[in-house]
C-alpha cells in the first residue's frame, strides 16, 4: 500500500484520543487527526518525529492525519488502524497469504448484531476473519490490545459461533511495524480478551499474526510471525 507525499513534523502531545498537537518543520503548531482508538503506548512520545498526510477537506477541523511515528530505537510504526484491514485484503487478493487461498473476499459482513471484517469463500468453503491492528511491541513481542476492548472480545465469540456452525474462522493480528518477531495477547492490559482468545482457539478459531515492512513511501505485510498464547 502506497502513501501519498507525507509532511514531516514533531509530536507535541495528544489533546484527546483523536487529536494531536504537532509542530511542523517551519515551526508552526498545528493539529492532526489520530486514526486509532488505541493508546499507542511506546509509539507516540513527546518530541518524536512523525509524518502527516494533509487533508483535502477544507471543512475538517484538523488539517492533517497522523500516519507514521519514528520509534525510539529506530524504524517506523503506522498508526492508522484501518490500514490493517486494507493490508489484509490486498494480500489475500494478491495471493500472498498461504493461510488464506480464497478467490472471493467480502468486507464488513453483518453477522447477528455484529459486523465481521471479512468473509472469504472459494465456492465450497466459507472462512470468516477478524483483523486487529498491533502497534505495541515490547522486547520484540507484538501485543494486543493496548487498551481494554470489549468489542474485540465480542467479535472473538462471534467467530467461535460460526465455527460451531461448520464454517472456518480466524483472527489475524497485523503488527504495523517491523520489530515484532512474535505475537502474544496483552494479558496485563485485558485479561478477559486474553482468556477469550485462548478459549476460541481451543474451539477451532485459528490465530495468525504478521509483521509489516514500513517506509515513508508505503507499508506492506512482510511475513507471518509465531503466535504464543
Amino acid at each position: 500500500m502506497k502513501f501519498s507525499e507525507l509532511t514531516p513534523a514533531i509530536f507535541i502531545k495528544r489533546s484527546n484520543r483523536f487529536v494531536a498537537g504537532v509542530r511542523l518543520e517551519d515551526g508552526k503548531v498545528s493539529s492532526a487527526f489520530v486514526p486509532t482508538t488505541g493508546r499507542l503506548t511506546g509509539v507516540l512520545k513527546m518530541g518524536c518525529r512523525i509524518w502527516l498526510e494533509p487533508t483535502s477537506d477544507p471543512t475538517r477541523k484538523t488539517p492533517f492525519t497522523l500516519m507514521l511515528a519514528e520509534l525510539e530505537h529506530g524504524g517506523l510504526c503506522s498508526v492508522n488502524t484501518i490500514f490493517a484491514n486494507t493490508l489484509f485484503m490486498q494480500a489475500v487478493q494478491g495471493g500472498h497469504l498461504a493461510a488464506f487461498p480464497y478467490p472471493q473476499i467480502e468486507n464488513e459482513v453483518p453477522v447477528g448484531r455484529s459486523r465481521l471484517d471479512f468473509r472469504l469463500t472459494d465456492g465450497s468453503r466459507t472462512h470468516w476473519v477478524e483483523v486487529k491492528s498491533v502497534t505495541y511491541v515490547q522486547e520484540s513481542v507484538g501485543m494486543f490490545p493496548d487498551a481494554p476492548t470489549g468489542r474485540g472480545r465480542k467479535h472473538l465469540l462471534e467467530l467461535a459461533k460460526l465455527v460451531a456452525q461448520g464454517d472456518q474462522a480466524s483472527v489475524v493480528f497485523i503488527a504495523q511495524r517491523e520489530d515484532a518477531q512474535h505475537f502474544e495477547p496483552h494479558e496485563s492490559i485485558d485479561p478477559d480478551f486474553t482468556q477469550t482468545l485462548r478459549q476460541v482457539r481451543a474451539q477451532g478459531v485459528a490465530v495468525h499474526a504478521y509483521r509489516c515492512q514500513v517506509g515513508l513511501e508505503g507499508i506492506n505485510i512482510a511475513e507471518e510471525i509465531p503466535v504464543k498464547l
